[in-house]
């Protein structure tokens, strides 16, 4: 991981499916698979609040 890249979940940045530490730190949060978390981006779109909520987690929006 690069010095300045963010080390948390930062829910403004949209989710890179293509990036797999963030999809990792992703899934570990919202507690789902790979395929759980592609499935729930296609479906609403990849800005991780709308992921967040899709998964019933709204904690990690605030």
């Amino acid at each position: 991981m690069r010095p300045d890249e963010p080390k948390t979940f930062d829910r403004h940045e949209p989710i890179d499916l293509a990036n797999p530490d963030k999809v990792r730190e992703i899934t570990e949060k919202l507690d789902c698979s790979e395929q759980e978390l592609a499935d729930a981006v296609d479906q609403v779109g990849a800005h991780p609040v709308a992921v967040a909520l899709k998964f019933g987690r709204p904690e990690l929006v605030v």
